[in-house]
């Protein structure tokens, strides 16, 4: 009986881990490592992920293998090529939030997004093109062309 009521407890804690985590506690997907709203590393959702070495910038290493990873997180069927779909279900989520109108202005913009690095106007975006388009955000956001992005460089970008 005390052995089944402990498996019992710690079936409940991994399982509130799990579910923390798929909202973005934590140290999963979401507001990156630990947590975010206290302010205790630098920058703000995705850039503590992609900033692998933890040194408080993003080079151009860790954005183009965050790239290639999130492309293979996106394409669904893995035919090396983004639908529409594969990328809003990706990039947009449930989108159950309160302020719908700001929903429908980020959806806007993101849809503008996938025709900008649809450069052959196929309704795909290939790996080399998505490759391609994160490549020239990062360095739109290379304020000072130094070859690392800041955390004020991410946030002036408004990366996430």
């Amino acid at each position: 009986m005390k052995s089944t009521v402990s498996a019992m407890v710690t079936v409940m804690l991994l399982a509130g881990v799990a579910e923390a985590q798929q909202f973005g506690y934590g140290s999963g997907p979401g507001w990156g490592r630990g947590n975010m709203m206290m302010g205790n590393m630098p920058g703000r959702g995705r850039f503590p992920i992609i900033d692998a070495d933890d040194n408080g910038v993003v080079s151009a290493e860790e954005a183009a293998s965050a790239a290639e990873e999130v492309f293979a997180a996106m394409d669904a069927d893995d035919n090396a090529e983004l639908t529409m779909e594969e990328y809003m279900l990706v990039r947009m989520g449930p989108q159950d939030g309160w302020n719908k109108t700001r929903q429908a202005a980020r959806e806007k913009e993101k849809t503008e997004r996938f025709g900008e690095m649809d450069l052959d106007k196929n309704d795909t975006v290939s790996q080399a093109e998505f490759i391609a388009g994160a490549k020239a955000h990062f360095n739109a956001a290379d304020g000072d062309k130094d070859g690392k992005v800041t955390p004020w460089e991410w946030r002036s970008q408004q990366w996430n």
